[in-house]
């Protein structure tokens, strides 16, 4: 489990301060990004290695909405690794 915190910049935001339903997505990434990281892995170097790990699937669902000058707290975790696939 790895949890970060990104304050929400104002690029990521509409004419109303709402973040955009897209950068969502960035969010969980950088989250993503990190855990690899925090598992003594490179992403870079797995892939440089022939390891890809693509994003297959995304459910989300909008709790409430972040506005300019929020902190998103992400939380990702591993919970099954197969051999192959990782969920």
């Amino acid at each position: 489990m790895h949890t970060i915190e990104i304050p929400v910049r104002y690029a990521e935001t509409d004419m109303m301060g709402i973040v955009y339903h897209s950068n969502y997505l960035v969010y969980l990434e950088l989250a993503r990004t990190e855990l690899i990281q925090s598992l003594g892995l490179n992403y870079k170097e797995m892939e440089d290695a022939g390891y890809v790990s693509p994003v297959t699937n995304v459910n989300l669902d909008y709790k409430r909405s972040l506005t300019y000058g929020d902190t998103a707290v992400v939380t990702v975790w591993i919970d099954h690794y197969d051999g192959l696939r990782t969920i």
